[in-house]
């Protein structure tokens, strides 16, 4: 495609990310349920960057707190809640003369204890007809308080207030509405705007947005009991905690009527206040320090505090959100389509973190950007643009992959694809994990069988052990007849190499075993298996000529494992790991080692181990095993071959869990038939313990 085309696909493209924006913010209506949670975050990160410039004992509001400590004081306690007139009575006629502004009950009285009484509600009565002009009543859409509390308050509806708190889409409680359409009774204030109103404040806003800058519950919260010993005992001391403001009571009790709000991520105060006065005023701890949600009463009294002080926190308009969810759909297929994927994630990132910055500055402003859906379009955008550039500039990619990937590992083929540069020889020193996997049994085979059903089996598990190396994050190297050969750690970087080698070898181990088992059940041949493997330096890389080579490793590392790949038989086991393998994976697996050996060219003696299985699955009896067998090992090295053989002997038969004159095949029975043999021929001295023996513990060939 000419240069003037790309550009051309280029502005369509971002034209169209912004036109899926705009439509998706217009569908969407912002803010939307995401927006909920950024904001809890921010009002959290808020908080702990910067220090609120108000003091609690500046707060518009108070509350008077209906808590389990005034239900349980000799006082109340002999009263159910509804014969608590009384009390109410005296917080009305202590509070309002100590020079509160007006005070609100976010409690439904329901029930006159006249009913059960007559006359007990009397002082409540009064003290409702006396400062009716500064009193309000919860209520909600179906209840109103008890008649004779309504005509106490001379049956104004400005004096009763709504006390539902409408959930955000999310469920949490964010907002606090001035008011709600009541089905019959058309709009009606909310608790807040009604307590607003008697307090002579200004016309509370359609809806307040609580974003707290400390904990809800920091807000001057006084216990009832405490309230009302200083009514009778110390009245001027109330003056101190409810002058001017606007007082709210309300529960506290633990398990009624709590919500979950945007102070969810900020510290709660964990400790009451010193007292104020003899009689026992203070400010109280949070009523549940440890939870998310707080008692509902101080939505309602953080909405009126942000109110009369000013303080209200405004959110952008719809409009604006959709224009900045615009810009960033473009901002972010302009990424996807000029920068490489990993720089392009990294981009959208900062970009992202810089519009979540410039919320978190709005809001120091007390302004509100819903960002959910302008980030959701920055992460969108550039996947967007990478769909377009797949279907404009990756058809070569396509034919590589289509041409190559049937004979190269898929890893190779995407790397050649991504960067055809790769395409030539030479090669990195890299610790790989290489496997050697051979198929037993197929020589033997191939001279019973027809050519095809041959290759018709070597292919079934052939497909067995390169479905649980792919499944690991190896890489096929090659197929060298009835054998497999494959490297973990390349061509992408692995730092568990050696443990997701060790995994596909017991998987593909199992599986075979299992196939096999499976075909001798229905009369059909079937295959063992062998795997060796080895970790360690190789040097990996394109190794060939200029016209055909091969992505592959080199180097002792691979020799050896390839080695090892013949180790399993004489050990009747089917897996076998080399030290270093055994050394990475330690923690992951428990290994048990079987044995030294020589190998060609290596000066001292290779151990092998042998992988039972992963620690955290592995039994009691199976770590015993590993112990018994890591104990005859030694005797069998300190030349005790006596003892060595009695020990594996003993634990060739207890894996077995029978009694037989001839032990069952395994390492354990193999070694204790060694050193049956090694107890009536000693090896020569020095000996250095590998096996095979050699004289003087000098290296002998393979």
């Amino acid at each position: 495609m000419s240069a003037p085309g790309r550009r051309h696909y280029r502005e369509l493209t971002c034209a169209l990310a912004a036109l899926l924006a705009v439509t998706a913010a217009a569908w969407a209506r912002p803010p939307v349920a995401a927006d909920g949670p950024l904001l809890d975050l921010l009002v959290g990160a808020r908080a702990a960057l910067t220090r609120s410039e108000r003091a609690v004992e500046d707060a518009a509001v108070a509350v008077i707190a209906l808590d389990p400590e005034s239900l349980a004081a000799p006082e109340l306690a002999p009263y159910p809640r509804a014969f608590l007139a009384p009390a109410w009575a005296t917080v009305l006629d202590g509070v309002l003369a100590a020079g509160a502004r007006a005070v609100g009950f976010d409690l439904l009285l329901a029930y006159s204890a006249n009913r059960f009484t007559p006359d007990f509600d009397r002082p409540f009565l009064a003290a409702l007809d006396r400062h009716r002009a500064r009193v309000v009543l919860a209520r909600s859409a179906t209840t109103l308080p008890a008649p004779p509390f309504l005509a106490a308050l001379g049956h104004d509806p400005a004096a009763l207030g709504l006390a539902e708190l409408p959930a955000d889409p999310d469920g949490r409680h964010r907002h606090v509405r001035a008011g709600y359409d009541v089905a019959g009774t058309g709009p009606l204030p909310s608790l807040a705007a009604a307590l607003l109103q008697r307090a002579g404040a200004a016309p509370m806003p359609t809806h307040v947005l609580v974003a707290p800058r400390r904990h809800l519950e920091a807000l001057p919260t006084y216990a009832l009991i405490d309230v009302l010993r200083c009514a009778a005992d110390a009245p001027a001391t109330l003056a101190r905690a409810f002058g001017g403001k606007a007082v709210l009571v309300g529960t506290t009790l633990p398990e009624e009527d709590r919500r979950v709000s945007s102070s969810r991520f900020l510290p709660s105060p964990r400790r009451d206040g010193p007292p104020l006065a003899p009689c026992g005023l203070r400010r109280l701890a949070a009523s549940d320090p440890d939870s998310a949600s707080v008692p509902a009463v101080f939505l309602h009294a953080a909405a009126v505090d942000a109110v009369l002080a000013g303080r209200v926190t405004r959110e952008a308009p719809p409009a604006a959100v959709t224009g900045l969810t615009a810009l960033t759909a473009i901002l972010g297929a302009a990424t996807g389509l000029a920068l490489a994927p990993w720089l392009a994630v990294a981009a959208t990132a900062g970009l992202a973190a810089l519009l979540l910055g410039a919320a978190m500055g709005a809001l120091m402003a007390d302004l509100w950007i819903p960002v959910a859906l302008p980030l959701a379009a920055l992460g969108a955008a550039p996947a967007l643009a990478y769909v377009v550039r797949y279907l404009v500039e990756e058809r070569a990619r396509r034919r590589i992959q289509h041409a190559f990937g049937r004979y190269l590992a898929p890893a190779i083929v995407d790397r050649l694809a991504a960067d055809p540069a790769a395409l030539r020889l030479g090669g990195e020193r890299r610790e790989v994990t290489v496997m050697f996997a051979d198929l037993a049994g197929f020589t033997a085979l191939s001279g019973r069988v027809e050519p095809e059903t041959l290759t018709r089996l070597t292919n079934r598990y052939l497909g067995l052990l390169v479905s649980e190396v792919e499944a690991t994050g190896g890489y096929v190297d090659k197929f060298i007849g009835d054998a497999v050969m494959a490297l973990w750690g390349v061509p992408a970087d692995d730092p568990r190499h050696a443990q997701n080698g060790i995994r596909a070898a017991i998987a593909a181990a199992r599986r075979v075993r299992d196939e096999c088992l499976a075909a001798e059940a229905r009369g059909e041949p079937g295959f063992a298996v062998h795997i060796g493997l080895n970790s360690g330096p190789a040097i990996v890389g394109n190794v060939g000529t200029d016209r055909r080579y091969n992505y592959t490793a080199v180097g002792e590392t691979v020799n050896i494992a390839a080695r090892l790949e013949k180790v399993p038989d004489a050990y009747a086991c089917a897996v076998v790991v080399g030290p270093r393998t055994a050394e990475l994976a330690r923690d992951e697996f428990l290994l048990r080692e079987l044995d030294a050996i020589h190998l060609k060219g290596l000066a001292v003696p290779l151990p092998i181990f042998e992988p039972v299985a992963e620690q955290a699955r592995a039994t009691v009896e199976q770590r015993g095993q590993v112990r018994l067998f890591g104990e005859a090992l030694a005797h069998y090295r300190t030349l005790r071959f006596a003892d060595a053989y009695a020990a594996w002997d003993a634990l060739a038969r207890a894996e077995r869990g029978i009694d037989k004159d001839e032990p069952p095949p395994g390492p354990a029975a193999r070694m204790a038939e060694r050193a049956r043999v090694l107890a009536a021929n000693p090896p020569g001295r020095p000996w250095d313990g590998g096996w095979p023996p050699t004289a003087a513990g000098a290296r002998r060939p393979e």
